[in-house]
């Protein structure tokens, strides 16, 4: 008991160490950040938990579940990136116990240290902790829920075959499952629902030989795992309409059917996110795909929920037309699972040693640790970087006055080291010293980027756009970004807007029309404009636009209230 402990004591240290440091040090950045921690914030602002809004106005694309999470951090450590990204960081630190506790129970504990490993020790999977994103909550409800349906159908398979129409009396598993599903489907859309089951006929396909078609445990599911959301959307239907519920609607199909906000991409573009992206466990999962000698018929289930789960992920987000890269997020898990059923085989049963991965660990390790030194070093060095920029915004956002110590590069070089002494004890035939080195020095390399050089390219991308949002706090003025979609959403979170400045409730606002309002109407107050360097022309027929200052490419506009136009 005592040693159990300190095995889940070990791995919540090892999150809190990895997870939490340094949390907040840098603004919020993704489009996605920032438009969830808007939510959650107008949630504090306005009291009500019930309606998502984004500048006050029902937003329609996501539920609400992480939302009330993200916002009860926020009440509890204040309206910042730290309290954003808090859930995530615990989240990760259930994900790394979850799987722990799974790869104990299925081989050994040994086997659970190693999928830890490979799950904290490859790139985005460790990175996605560290972010106010909403797909680590809804990749770890939809994981629980594919876990306890393995639960239920493994013992159908292995101890039960004849006997599925009593699947509730001695077994619970299926409607666990489907509660997990439905605060997945609370969370981001019946998108969780659609994965799950489709991964569940592919599931019956493989096994239509042991098992019947599961009809009856479908139907179960499914109700439990669309009763959440269904009492949400009453509640929301009867205090503001339906409009909210054919808008999310709306929203769903043209995910699948358009690029959305310019996402787009070919159909490979997830394979090569995930080879990249998981690496190095992406690396080793190719020999973990075999049967192996020696698996167990429980093990042999587990593994063909978790490769069928990958496979649909793979091919449904590469059928959406939409294409963002924590799309593909809920593949970590089989990614990094698979790998450690390599890792493992290769140290406890003797599989055969392979080339291919160690050419992968040479070829995706040597151009990760490449990057991780020449993307620093070019911009410590933009004297030399400059000239070749042709790109006006480009040119004037490299330009920026961002202090580097000069020594980040660095982390590359020690990221280059840690491959070339991995392979080494590959061609030795020393796995573990390798794989230790290999995943240590990942999850080390990782954190150090994150802390050193992320804040660095935040103040590229968006420093001084924060820096102007933050000297409007309390300012009665409006703001709007003309150009520069990517800052759509810090507007509103780092202005710390209030509900009375948002042009959408404003009643003189006309026929919807903001942007055109607020550049020629009657206005009642200021309003600031962003735009940047490459599209400052567009507004010289704005005369009433007076330039404040260019910085960081952008272009910082003010409009003053003319005293004719002043509204009583």
């Amino acid at each position: 008991m005592q040693k159990k402990l300190n095995d889940y004591a070990l791995i919540v240290l090892l999150g809190l160490l990895f997870f939490l440091p340094y949390l907040g040090s840098v603004h919020l950045f993704d489009w996605d950040e920032l438009n969830f921690a808007e939510a959650s914030r107008e949630m504090l602002v306005t009291g009500d938990w019930l309606t998502v809004r984004i500048d006050y106005k029902p937003f329609h694309e996501k539920p609400p579940l992480f939302f009330w999470v993200q916002a009860a951090s926020m009440a509890a450590f204040g309206v910042n990136e730290f309290s954003a990204r808090l859930p995530n960081a615990v989240i990760g630190i259930i994900s790394l116990l979850v799987i722990f506790s799974i790869g104990k129970k299925l081989y050994s504990r040994k086997f659970g240290i190693i999928w830890v490993l490979c799950h904290i020790g490859s790139f985005f999977p460790n990175f996605y902790f560290r972010t106010g994103l909403i797909d680590p909550m809804f990749n770890l409800l939809i994981f629980l829920s594919i876990l306890f349906l393995n639960e239920y159908f493994s013992k159908l398979i292995l101890t039960e075959p004849n006997c599925q129409g009593k699947f509730i009396k001695k077994n619970s598993n299926i409607l666990i499952a489907g509660i997990f599903c439905g605060f997945a489907v609370l969370t981001k859309g019946p998108v969780a629902w659609l994965l799950i089951i489709l991964t569940l006929f592919l599931f019956f396909i493989v096994n239509r030989k042991k098992i019947k078609f599961p009809f009856h445990q479908i139907i179960v599911f499914s109700i439990l795992a669309m009763l959440p959301s269904l009492i949400w959307y009453i509640a929301v239907w009867a205090r503001n309409g339906g409009e909210i519920f054919i808008q999310f609607l709306s929203y769903q199909a043209r995910l699948f059917s358009t690029e959305d906000a310019g996402h787009g991409g070919p159909f490979y573009y997830h394979f090569i996110v995930l080879l990249f992206g998981c690496f190095p466990a992406s690396a080793f999962m190719f020999r973990g795909i075999p049967v192996h000698t020696g698996d167990t018929a429980e093990q042999t289930i587990f593994k063909q929920w978790l490769l069928l789960l990958l496979f649909i992920v793979l091919i449904v987000f590469s059928v959406v037309s939409t294409k963002i890269v924590h799309y593909s997020s809920l593949a970590y898990f089989s990614i990094t699972f698979l790998s450690a059923r390599a890792i493992y085989a290769m140290l406890e049963s003797g599989l055969p040693r392979k080339k291919f991965p160690e050419w992968l660990v040479g070829i995706i390790g040597l151009l990760w640790a490449a990057g991780m030194a020449l993307f620093p070093l070019a911009l410590i060095n933009k004297e030399m970087l400059l000239p070749k920029i042709t790109d006006k915004f480009t040119h004037a956002i490299i330009s920026s006055n961002v202090v580097w110590r000069g020594s980040e590069w660095l982390i590359g070089v020690l990221y280059f080291v840690a491959i070339i002494i991995s392979l080494l004890y590959f061609s030795k035939r020393n796995l573990l010293n390798g794989i230790l080195v290999l995943f240590g020095t990942t999850a080390i390399s990782m954190f150090l980027f994150l802390v050193s050089i992320a804040p660095k390219i935040e103040q590229y991308t968006q420093g001084s756009a924060v820096e102007f949002y933050r000297s409007l706090i309390g300012k009665e003025c409006y703001l709007y970004v003309l150009d520069g979609g990517n800052l759509k959403y810090g507007q509103y979170f780092y202005t710390q807007k209030p509900a009375h400045l948002s042009t959408i409730n404003n009643k003189i606002f006309p026929g919807g029309d903001e942007r055109q309002w607020l550049l020629e109407g009657r206005i009642d107050r200021p309003v600031y404009f962003i735009t940047t360097v490459k599209e400052i022309g567009k507004y010289d027929k704005y005369p009433q636009l007076v330039r404040l200052y260019d910085k960081g490419g952008l272009v910082f506009l003010l409009r003053e209230v003319q005293k004719s136009f002043k509204v009583k």
